[in-house]
């Protein structure tokens, strides 16, 4: 299994200017959302010997009008000419209808419909080119059941996946919204019994997507994983939401965390591909944390790093 991250941009520091630093701590893939990010970081990610989750962007609303404005070969084609090594073609990221809301949003027959024949077109043109590449498609917690299986329409799309991509965190809803969110960071990685509590319903639910799908014969990628470091925050400048960390607890709490994944994935014959880290470096700036109607001012501490790049644990730990 590999064990990879996802690098943000925007905050003055180059993502080509991190790899270096992710490369000597034994992460050996990284997660990209669109080509730009790929083209930008290519031949660094070259220069270590690192891999690439790419990504394509898809519009879930247009999807549902008509699947074919979602294709977009060339740039497809734009990433094979990077000459990396990919992982997978990730096409698409947490679609939904209904919107953002906790409480509405759905992964419906409709989406799973245009995405199998967006990776469907993908698929032939690869084949036309005589390329390997794996497709997948980065789905959330919404695409299952109330027992935790797959919903009977998110089949065909899984068929059509080559390897089949989670998003997937030992978080519930409070621990994700407002600044309540902090508490409940705090309990996991202090409260012994409520984080094996946590990391037991996590195992659970991996088991069950392992099972379901040895059953169809695919590999699973955890696409996104993690928790926060955080046990409080405080505010800096004009509102800017920085996290204070317990970084032994969370150390130890990831160790834990990444030896339930080893452990189940050695039960399913090492069906897990790859696990890619939610982020490198804590991201002061995510989109998410002042989203209206679902602040989530906790994205704020996830990452591996401090805000600086500073590790919270010893990473090699994790990537050995």
């Amino acid at each position: 299994m590999k064990i990879g991250a996802w690098i943000h941009g925007g905050d003055n520091i180059p993502i080509a200017a991190q790899i270096p630093a992710v490369a000597e701590h034994g992460i050996q893939t990284i997660r990209c959302y669109d080509i730009g990010y790929a083209e930008s970081v290519a031949a660094t990610l070259k220069k270590h010997g690192m891999s690439l989750l790419a990504g394509m962007h898809v519009d879930g609303a247009a999807l549902v009008r008509d699947w074919r404005s979602q294709v977009r070969l060339e740039e497809l084609e734009r990433y094979h000419k990077l000459g990396l090594s990919i992982e997978a073609v990730c096409v698409g990221n947490e679609l939904r209808e209904g919107g953002d809301d906790p409480g509405n949003k759905r992964f419906t027959a409709r989406l799973s419909f245009g995405l199998a024949n967006v990776l469907a077109t993908y698929r032939q043109w690869l084949d036309k080119h005589r390329l390997t590449t794996p497709l997948t498609y980065a789905m959330e917690g919404i695409v299952f059941d109330r027992d935790g299986y797959f919903n009977e329409w998110l089949w065909p799309l899984i068929d059509a996946c080559d390897v089949v991509s989670l998003n997937s965190y030992p978080m519930d809803s409070p621990a994700w919204f407002g600044f309540g969110a902090f508490e409940e960071s705090r309990k996991l990685l202090r409260d012994v019994r409520e984080r094996h509590l946590r990391f037991a319903l996590f195992e659970l639910h991996l088991r069950r997507t392992l099972e379901e799908l040895a059953k169809a014969d695919k590999r699973l990628i955890l696409s996104e994983t993690g928790f926060p470091s955080a046990v409080g925050y405080h505010k800096e400048g004009e509102g800017l939401i920085v996290a204070e960390s317990d970084n032994e607890r969370f150390g130890e709490a990831m160790q834990e965390f990444i030896g339930i994944i080893h452990r189940v994935n050695q039960d399913y014959d090492s069906r897990i591909q790859a696990l890619y880290f939610y982020e490198w470096r804590d991201n002061l700036h995510h989109g998410a944390i002042t989203n209206p109607g679902a602040e989530s001012p906790i994205h704020a501490s996830f990452g591996l790093c401090d805000r600086f790049g500073t590790p919270k644990l010893d990473i090699r730990r994790l990537t050995a």
